[in-house]
């Protein structure tokens, strides 16, 4: 698709906002990656509710698309997500509904672009694809998009639609593939597919210090590193409690922030877990965190996607205990990873992650 130096559109509903912002971590990480290699990139992402002053990066121009005024009702994305606002808050469906409208219309923004690419099938994929205009369009599906889609009237059409407008399509797993072209009732060896996890930045070249940066974190016993949003799908209340059934010894560190937050501290206390919370890591801190803690805990529910923070943790050598996410087995044995829906198992397999560490 990247043939010489070329100006790209990306569409999203997701994007850092500011220096440090988890949100889209992994549009940026690509838009990046491209305006390394030269290319031109310019974002059309969800305007967000505050006026917080926006991050600058080399090649990459950010034009933020507002949908509902006054400013303050744009609600919809970012925070915990867009997932959970959606399920929390019944009325953020108005903002999804208004930035389709508005990024059909923003979308003019990129049509000196040579090439499109979206994030999330709807609806960044659907405009994307009405506007491609015969240029090369990567279309890229997450995972609650094509969940999303499935419910829809008129599914199939809409499907099809994004299908046929996409050069390209990439999707995290086999399975939400196989999904989105069942929609489509189409055949997926009709389209040129990608299949695989969303890019990283590449863990930065540091002095090893692992000692100091314990002290300096204030880490003493085996330390167990959670990293991610505070909603239901990622399992927290699940990793608290088994920590609580395998020893005293054992602390957590909870890097993340979202609506279970206060319910987590408060089973935390009643279970009398040592847990720490952070709130939201970035920089120095998330990397010192990487590189101390000795391990990290992805207890993800099902309908999670593929966390990035696992190959995150993997690209710097810490030991990973995740559930059994599809799509996992493609870079990890099946028999690695726990079973989801049983936390007799994640108990057992911290059990055997502590006895590891105290050989």
């Amino acid at each position: 698709m990247l043939r010489g130096k070329m100006k790209i559109g990306i569409l999203t509903t997701s994007f850092p906002r500011y220096e440090g912002d988890c949100s889209g971590a992994f549009v940026l990480a690509m838009a990046r990656a491209w305006a390394a290699d030269g290319h031109g990139i310019r974002v059309l992402a969800p305007e967000p509710s505050s006026r917080r002053a926006a991050p600058r990066w080399p090649g990459i121009e950010v034009r933020w698309v507002p949908y509902a005024r006054p400013r303050g009702l744009q609600r919809t994305f970012y925070g915990s997500g867009a997932p959970d606002t959606l399920r929390t808050h019944p009325t953020a469906w108005l903002g999804a509904l208004s930035f389709t409208a508005a990024q059909s219309v923003a979308v003019r923004l990129v049509d000196d672009c040579d090439a499109l690419v979206s994030h999330w099938c709807l609806p960044c994929g659907w405009v994307a694809s009405a506007n491609a205009k015969g240029r090369p369009h990567l279309s890229i599906c997450h995972a609650t998009d094509v969940r999303w889609l499935a419910r829809l009237p008129g599914a199939r059409t809409i499907a099809q639609r994004i299908a046929q407008g996409a050069t390209s399509m990439w999707f995290l797993t086999t399975t939400l593939r196989d999904r989105f072209f069942s929609i489509a009732r189409l055949d997926p060896g009709s389209k040129t597919t990608h299949i695989g996890p969303m890019p990283i930045e590449p863990p930065p070249i540091l002095v090893d210090d692992r000692e100091g940066w314990r002290r300096e974190l204030g880490i003493e016993d085996t330390t167990l590193l959670f990293l991610g949003r505070l909603v239901p799908v990622k399992g927290v209340d699940r990793l608290i409690r088994a920590v609580a059934r395998v020893s005293e010894d054992v602390s957590l560190r909870i890097a993340g922030d979202g609506p279970e937050r206060c319910r987590l501290e408060a089973l935390a206390r009643d279970l009398g877990v040592k847990a720490h919370f952070e709130g939201w890591v970035h920089g120095a801190r998330k990397e010192k965190l990487l590189r101390s803690c000795d391990a990290l805990i992805v207890p993800s529910r099902p309908k999670d996607g593929v966390p990035t923070v696992i190959f995150e943790a993997s690209a710097r050598g810490l030991p990973v205990v995740a559930t059994h996410l599809d799509g996992l087995t493609q870079h990890f044995p099946k028999d690695a990873l726990v079973p989801q829906d049983d936390p007799a198992a994640l108990t057992s397999a911290l059990r055997e992650l502590m006895s590891g560490q105290c050989q």
